[in-house]
């Protein structure tokens, strides 16, 4: 069996090292915390705060075999996330193949398919070599501020999201001050609605109107609420989401535009497909409890802020929901090279064929390292270079390689920008599963064809068939999802 190195204990390296294990593989998995969960682990991190909620429900934020407790919050929070995430790696029983505490200093290529890794622990300095090296580390690794105009030169503070990580951080900062939170998105709305009851005053500023979409939806006329994401992300040919998206959303969240002339689309059918989770910023604008400013730039003075409208708020702190950067230090050069690593580019900072693998680096694979990385989509990803490591399939051909990369080129070059660079989630996981062998088709589950087309699409859909499939299971799982879609139907 080859040897394999895995980089990163979040979701994806523990998919990965769990798929490593269903082939017979034992890895070696590296992190530098001292514990696991990645992004989810603690302050700091990608998941910023202690008391933020998962954007997709427990049903879809899931891997394929493995359940939340039937019992908990559809949309659970950070600290819960971190335990399921434990939970996974003891039933799998991944953690004999961790080292923790150790720093990857160094990954460098001697030799197709032969890589040479250094590692630093308690000050103690390892090299080995390994068959592969799989990347695991996300894309969130440090926080990102751009270059504003005048911005070393504002005298109050100046925060990032990654800062406002718990109740009691975010009172001390931010009672009775002056706020301005650039950026609209995740974070930022999140943020707002948490220092809004002791902060002064609350202006989330944001250069282009987006689509403010709740947790819990009515999927049709008088219907109960049911997750977004569980209506959202169907094979259904018909979808809304890709036959008609804007008017969908502005049914399923409202017209921004109607609660804030600031939040307000230019021509809502050619407007921006940014999508933002949140079920209170709209009513925290419109009950005035919140301020929303549109402005193209944000220069900064001693003293505050200028908009590009020629208006100015006086301020006491910034909070930079500018969203994080890239970084992989331990690339060697000419690896970074190759994969024209730009660390600026929070859309795009590698090109790969399928964010996986670059022709030129037999023996390198990269798990979950895209912007937006849902569960099911980083465990194919895994489960797909499992397959590979093992010699149960062939790998992509040289020339199939290098066009996958000029595919990813073109969405890195692509204006304006994508939210996301592959936005069609559904058809995303179905081209991974089609890969290696597990797209659910054929006579054998036919019993499930009305829950594959109209119910969710779940991470459970791909352990119905194929390689290490698991039938029963995922037939289980899918039957225990609610299915909004099939519910409107009866």
């Amino acid at each position: 069996m080859p040897s394999v190195a895995v980089i990163g204990t979040g979701p994806s390296g523990l998919a990965a090292a769990k798929a490593l294990l269903e082939k017979g593989i034992e890895p070696v998995v590296y992190d530098a915390a001292a514990d696991i969960g990645g992004m989810w682990g603690g302050p700091g991190r990608g998941a910023w705060s202690s008391y933020a909620r998962t954007n997709l429900s427990k049903f879809s934020c899931v891997f394929s075999d493995f359940t939340w407790p039937q019992r908990g919050d559809v949309f659970p929070m950070r600290r819960t996330v971190v335990e399921y995430l434990k939970a996974y790696a003891t039933e799998f029983r991944l953690a004999r193949c961790f080292r923790l505490n150790t720093r990857v200093e160094r990954a460098e290529p001697i030799a197709p398919h032969r890589w040479r890794l250094t590692t630093l622990c308690e000050g103690e300095r390892e090299v080995r070599e390994f068959d592969w090296v799989v990347v695991a580390t996300g894309v969130f690794s440090r926080p990102f501020v751009p270059d504003f105009d005048g911005l070393p030169g504002f005298r109050g503070k100046i925060y990032h999201a990654a800062d406002c990580y718990s109740e009691e951080v975010n009172r001390a900062a931010f009672a009775d001050k002056r706020v301005l939170i650039v950026g609209a998105a995740f974070s930022g709305t999140e943020i707002a609605g948490q220092i809004a009851p002791y902060a002064k005053k609350v202006v989330v500023g944001l250069r282009n109107p987006m689509w403010f979409v709740p947790r819990w939806v009515r999927p049709w006329a008088d219907a109960p609420l049911f997750p977004a994401d569980l209506v959202f992300y169907t094979r259904r040919p018909d979808n809304p989401m890709n036959t008609r998206p804007r008017a969908y959303l502005k049914e399923m969240g409202g017209d921004p535009g109607l609660v804030c002339r600031d939040l307000a689309f230019d021509d809502i059918h050619t407007a921006p497909m940014t999508v933002v989770t949140s079920d209170d910023f709209l009513q925290l604008v419109r009950d005035g409890k919140v301020a929303a400013k549109r402005s193209k730039a944000f220069a900064f003075d001693d003293a505050g802020v200028l908009y590009s409208d020629g208006t100015r708020d006086d301020l006491d702190a910034v909070v930079m929901c500018t969203g994080y950067a890239s970084a992989l230090p331990f690339l060697a050069p000419e690896v970074l090279a190759a994969i024209e690593f730009d660390p600026r580019d929070q859309l795009q900072p590698v090109l790969l064929h399928h964010q996986m693998f670059h022709p030129d680096l037999p023996g390198l694979a990269f798990v979950g390292y895209y912007r937006g990385p849902y569960f099911p989509v980083m465990e194919l990803q895994a489960r797909w270079m499992a397959g590979l490591a093992a010699g149960e399939i062939p790998p992509p051909s040289l020339a199939r390689m290098r066009a996958g990369v000029e595919i990813e080129r073109a969405i890195r070059n692509r204006r304006p920008r994508p939210q996301f660079p592959h936005g069609d989630y559904v058809r995303l996981a179905d081209g991974f599963a089609r890969e290696f062998g597990v797209y659910p088709e054929g006579p054998e589950v036919a019993d499930m064809a009305a829950r594959l087309v109209d119910g969710p699409m779940i991470a459970a859909n791909f352990r119905l068939v194929g390689p290490d499939a698991k039938p029963q299971l995922a037939r289980a799982i899918m039957l225990s999802t609610p299915a909004p879609l099939l519910e409107g139907e009866r």
